[in-house]
C-alpha cells in the first residue's frame, strides 16, 4: 500500500515577523513568478538578518552588562525618589503632630524635647571620663 503524496495540500501559514519561529511562510509553489521567488528570497534574507542581531545582540556582553547597570541606576534613582517622598510625609506629619494651628509647639512637642535632653545628660554623665 502505498501513501498519497500531497503536494499541493501545504497548509497556508501567516505572512509577517512572529514570535512563534515555526510560524514562518511557506516557499512559493513550483509555478511562482520569479517577482514571487525574488520577494521570498528577499523575506529570507530579512529574517536572517533580524536572526543574526539578535543572536550578536544576546553574545555582546559590553552591553549587555551597559543595560544592566543603566536598568540599576534606573530602580536606585525610583527608590531613592520614594524614599525621599516617604521621609516628607513622615516629617509634615510629625510637624503636624507637635504644632498646635498656630505652629507653635503643644505639649507633646515640649514633652519629646525634655525626654531627648535627658537621656542625652544621662549619656553624657556615665560616659567614662579620660
Amino acid at each position: 500500500m502505498t501513501t498519497p503524496k500531497h503536494e499541493d495540500s501545504q497548509v497556508s501559514r501567516p505572512t509577517g515577523s512572529t514570535n512563534n519561529p515555526s510560524a514562518t511562510p511557506r516557499e512559493p509553489d513550483k509555478g511562482a513568478s520569479p517577482d514571487e521567488i525574488e520577494a521570498d528570497i528577499e523575506r529570507t534574507r530579512r529574517e536572517l538578518g533580524e536572526t543574526v542581531e539578535a543572536l550578536a545582540g544576546k553574545l555582546d556582553v559590553k552591553s549587555q552588562a551597559r543595560e544592566q547597570v543603566n536598568e540599576a541606576k534606573h530602580r536606585i534613582v525610583e527608590q531613592t525618589n520614594e524614599t525621599r517622598q516617604h521621609a516628607v510625609r513622615y516629617l509634615e506629619r510629625a510637624k503636624a503632630s507637635a504644632t498646635n494651628e498656630q505652629g507653635k509647639p503643644n505639649t507633646y512637642a515640649w514633652i519629646g524635647v525634655a525626654t531627648v535632653a535627658a537621656v542625652a545628660a544621662i549619656i553624657v554623665a556615665r560616659r567614662p571620663r579620660r
